[in-house]
């Protein structure tokens, strides 16, 4: 059985890069790192963009495949257990509306955790992104979800049983889900850090 284990690829489009391109070039990350693994998966062979996760009849079990990607930056991904996996690049005009935003949020403790939080618009988008990354893992688990946000951070650890790790840097967040500990290999090397809470309380 191979152990549960995660390698990730961040990497960069050109400036003006179209949602068509940022899919394509994720695809082709995702050819690159089943190469690594001895695994020959053409690019032309992935599922189409907008079918949900990228699948190809040449990647052998258990091995998954996850995409995200937000502006020009694109997060590939090959898993070994079900993970989910998103990127976000927080957007400071949404400080202007920020009220209605965590407004949108379903659980009433991190809705008010988030506005006491030293930073309320990164914490939005910390919980933001593990709420995407929690659709993600379901869907790759086989449970059909209605919306993004019909999913519940309390899955997450000590509540619940999903791990989670977060990555934060110069206005980026990204966030993974899985309901094993992770092995987690990233390139470029990045601090990938278990998650604890989204938002700046102390415990």
């Amino acid at each position: 059985m191979i152990p549960p284990r995660l390698d990730i690829v961040l990497a960069q489009a050109p400036a003006g890069s179209s949602g068509a391109c940022l899919s394509r070039i994720g695809r082709e990350l995702l050819s690159q790192l089943a190469a690594r693994h001895g695994f020959d998966c053409p690019e032309k062979y992935w599922s189409a963009r907008g079918k949900g996760p990228p699948l190809h009849p040449a990647l052998p079990r258990p091995w998954q495949a996850c995409l995200s990607h937000s502006d020009q930056r694109i997060v590939a991904g090959l898993a070994s257990v079900p993970v989910g996996v998103d990127i976000e690049h927080i957007r400071p005009r949404h400080r202007a509306k920020l009220k209605e935003l965590i407004a949108l949020l379903p659980e009433p403790e991190v809705r008010h955790e988030i506005a006491l939080s030293c930073d309320p618009l990164h914490s939005f988008y910390q919980a933001w992104t593990l709420h995407e990354a929690l659709f993600k893992l379901e869907s790759l688990s086989g449970t059909v979800m209605s919306h993004v946000l019909a999913t519940r951070l309390a899955q997450l650890v000590p509540k619940g049983n999903v791990k989670a790790w977060q990555w934060q840097q110069a206005g980026w967040v990204l966030s993974i889900c899985s309901r094993y500990q992770l092995e987690i290999r990233t390139l470029p090397n990045l601090a990938v850090s278990k998650y604890q809470r989204p938002w700046c309380l102390p415990d």
